[in-house]
């Protein structure tokens, strides 16, 4: 049995940015949840917010 935990490789934007190079599948999840609720929360998720949100996390 292995400890291993499976990782992805981070997108150029965090690798740039915050210099992550991998990150568990959980933890880039929680992070997408964690942005989307700071964009809605004037209670409204804008299409260029969310453009942002999903156009940043790709690898």
């Amino acid at each position: 049995m292995s400890n291993a935990k499976e990782v992805l490789p981070a997108s150029e934007f965090l690798k740039k940015n915050l210099g992550i190079s991998e990150i568990p599948p959980e933890a880039y999840l929680n992070y997408g949840y964690a942005l989307l609720a700071i964009a809605g929360a004037d209670g409204d998720v804008s299409e260029a917010e969310f453009n942002w949100l999903t156009n940043h996390q790709r690898l």
